[in-house]
């Protein structure tokens, strides 16, 4: 059992990102105090790979995994990692993914 728990404040912050996310199938919730300006380019990026039929779902089934692929993103955006850290970390965490984590990648880092 997981015993995270996210402040009110962390998780009215998540709800803007999750329902875009749930169409997409990438994130049922997160916890992370976002700026707008990150969960609007987190919800184009969702958006544009849901419309790309070729994209692999990442399988996002905990709320740990949740949290970790939207704190990823968030650092992506952010410019604390790279592109190449974002998806090298997505690939070693999700086997299999990379193609994913890079589609992503490089609708969070667009002009």
């Amino acid at each position: 059992m997981n015993n995270f728990q996210a402040s009110p404040t962390r998780r009215a912050a998540a709800a803007f990102v999750t329902a875009a996310a749930l169409a997409a199938g990438l994130l049922a919730s997160t916890a992370s105090m976002a700026s707008p300006a990150f969960e609007n380019r987190l919800s184009s990026a969702i958006a544009h790979v849901k419309a790309d039929p070729g994209y692999k779902v990442i399988p996002l089934s905990t709320s740990a995994d949740r949290e970790w692929f939207f704190e990823q993103a968030e650092q992506l955006y952010k410019k604390k990692i790279t592109k190449e850290q974002y998806v090298a970390n997505g690939a070693k965490q999700y086997p299999g993914y990379e193609a994913s984590f890079t589609a992503l990648a490089d609708q969070i880092t667009a002009p």
